[in-house]
């Protein structure tokens, strides 16, 4: 691997000992911008908090401009305003004054690894503590349900079980996904979170897939971030989204059906989160079992009961099991 330090360039002016900031955002791209989330979260942020531009990864060794093509424009007799490709990395103040690193641009078509040992450098130069990835994918979901945000992490132990995202499977890597394993790795916390926007309007526009990441990361991060105006373009678009589909047969019965798959996938979210509200702590099962422990003779056998007193007798091995038991089979979980 190239030496990974030289990828990443910081401004002139920037002192890296007077920056403060315990938590990393990222939105770099992936497969899709699903609902355009990361770009309108990226929008909201730098353009309603003040900012200002740390560093710079070397796009020119990172990105495939030939298959994906940066914008220029032709004026009558010229090229002008080249949008060349930025993987940067801002200073941002919340609402409260507090700083926090944002990380954003193109997914590196090229160096996957030596990115992500660029990223892993700075953080540790900078003392980040948590780096936060944001993201959004097409998902059979309903537009008339809220977006759900499902988690991941270098340590699962941290997600609550009905945010973590249910079974698994394989698919093509992302660079986020790498680097969330590569952070991992080296000890780093990293906590993913994912919007589901409906696939059929993934290629439009979604604000409320990025005011619900925004609150998301407002929640995790412990940040106040500007979520406003998100609420009114959410319901202008929905309300544009209702004509179309009221105006289709076929629109409408798809989106009955994805209403309904979305109310069971709810119903298991909240389910999982019941069985483990209802889970003893770790307290609690040693404390059942030092009152077993009390319960035991000298000899390490149950104290003997009086004539009439104590349990039934255990029945004999063969003998059918009661109703009780058979009641209880996995079904019943």
């Amino acid at each position: 691997m190239l030496d990974p330090v030289s990828l990443f360039t910081w401004e002139p002016h920037v002192d890296q000992r007077r920056i403060h900031a315990d938590t990393l955002v990222v939105t770099i791209g992936s497969f899709l911008d699903a609902g355009h989330a990361q770009r309108l979260m990226d929008a909201q942020l730098l353009d309603h908090l003040p900012n200002h531009v740390l560093g710079r990864f070397d796009a020119d060794q990172l990105i495939d401009y030939a298959g994906r093509r940066p914008e220029i424009v032709f004026d009558r007799d010229h090229f002008v305003d080249y949008a060349k490709p930025e993987l940067a990395l801002h200073l941002v103040t919340d609402k409260d004054g507090r700083d926090f690193l944002l990380l954003n641009g193109p997914e590196p078509s090229f160096q996957w690894e030596r990115v992500a040992a660029s990223v892993t450098y700075v953080i540790e130069q900078l003392g980040v503590k948590n780096t936060i990835l944001t993201q959004s994918f097409p998902a059979p979901t309903p537009h008339t349900r809220p977006v759900a945000v499902t988690q991941y992490a270098s340590d699962p132990g941290v997600i609550a079980e009905q945010d973590a995202m249910l079974g698994t499977f394989t698919l093509r890597s992302s660079f986020p996904a790498l680097l969330t394993m590569r952070l991992g790795e080296s000890d780093h916390r990293v906590t993913g979170l994912l919007a589901h926007v409906p696939h059929y309007i993934a290629d439009a526009d979604y604000p409320e897939a990025a005011g619900r990441l925004l609150s998301a990361l407002r929640e995790t991060a412990h940040l106040a971030l500007p979520t406003e105006g998100f609420d009114v373009a959410a319901a202008a678009v929905r309300a544009q989204i209702d004509q179309q589909v009221q105006a289709s047969e076929e629109l409408t019965e798809m989106v009955s059906t994805l209403e309904a798959n979305y109310e069971r996938f709810m119903a298991e979210r909240n389910l999982r989160s019941a069985q483990t509200a209802s889970l003893p702590s770790a307290e609690e099962i040693g404390a059942q079992f030092e009152d077993f422990l009390a319960g035991l003779g000298d000899d390490g056998e149950a104290t003997a009961e009086q004539p009439g007193e104590g349990p039934d007798p255990v029945p004999h091995p063969d003998a059918t099991p009661g109703s009780e038991e058979s009641d209880a089979g996995p079904d019943q979980a």
